[in-house]
């Protein structure tokens, strides 16, 4: 985690004049445990293992994995599970937390977080775009310091990357699923949070913004920005089916695909 840690922090200064097409994948929900009673977890096991063999096969640039890695984030057997699948993958990964990866945002967890992981947001350039991952549970949690932190952090990464051919930004839980104007609840940001992101994301020409979190997919566009909620790796919820998305990016547009795992 040291050694992406600083690979993470050289990258910012890397330009983005340099653009060729390529693929990518965004994974989310791995999260081992999620509504799973089979023996040491071992369906949510088998969905990530499919997951991963899926992407491994399509050689993507990159991989980026959108929270709830895991169910109980104190349980070692579920950790245990999710990074020996994570290590199968054979693209680089990034990652950013989820509300089940903890919960009740504190400095204090936040740390702890950071501690196992590495890092609980990033910044990074491929082929000449712009990717930059947040952490969405000190907005969820409305802690004001922890998200101004953040919020000063990500400006200055999208101010940074104004020569990107793409800017996309990841984070778990979805601004909107699927209209401005839809009812806030658990899967979205209030409408004060909207307004300040989505206002920042237009400001700085970000193409794509990417969630999970749903645990269903969703697709919308607002203000020229598309929101894309990915479905599950694991368990899903409602119209969801287990899957991840396979993202394209070309010269002339980016084409996103949400793909069904096959176990």
């Amino acid at each position: 985690m040291k050694v992406l840690r600083l690979f993470l922090l050289l990258t910012l200064a890397v330009s983005c004049n340099r653009f060729t097409p390529f693929t990518f994948v965004q994974m989310s929900d791995t999260q081992i445990g999620f509504r799973d009673s089979s023996f040491r977890f071992c369906h949510s096991d088998s969905l990530m293992k499919a997951a991963v063999a899926g992407t491994n096969a399509l050689r993507p640039e990159c991989v980026i994995i959108t929270g709830d890695l895991v169910d109980n984030a104190a349980d070692p057997v579920q950790d245990s599970i999710f990074l020996v699948r994570l290590a199968d993958i054979e693209a680089p990964v990034y990652l950013v937390p989820g509300n089940h990866d903890y919960s009740g945002s504190t400095p204090e967890k936040r740390q702890a977080y950071i501690a196992l992981r590495g890092y609980d947001r990033f910044s990074f350039r491929q082929n000449g775009c712009a990717f930059v991952g947040i952490n969405t549970n000190s907005i969820k949690d409305n802690v004001p310091e922890m998200e101004a932190e953040q919020l000063d952090w990500l400006e200055k990464e999208l101010s940074g990357a104004e020569k990107c051919r793409y800017k996309f930004v990841f984070l778990h839980c979805p601004v909107v699923r699927e209209s401005l104007d839809e009812k806030e609840d658990y899967f979205n940001f209030s409408f004060e949070q909207r307004g300040k992101y989505i206002g920042l994301f237009k400001k700085y020409g970000v193409d794509i913004v990417f969630s999970g979190h749903c645990h269903q997919e969703f697709a919308t566009e607002i203000e020229g920005i598309r929101f894309v909620t990915a479905g599950p790796v694991g368990n899903p919820l409602g119209h969801g089916y287990p899957g991840y998305n396979v993202v394209k990016v070309g010269k002339d547009g980016v084409e996103v695909a949400y793909t069904g795992t096959r176990l």
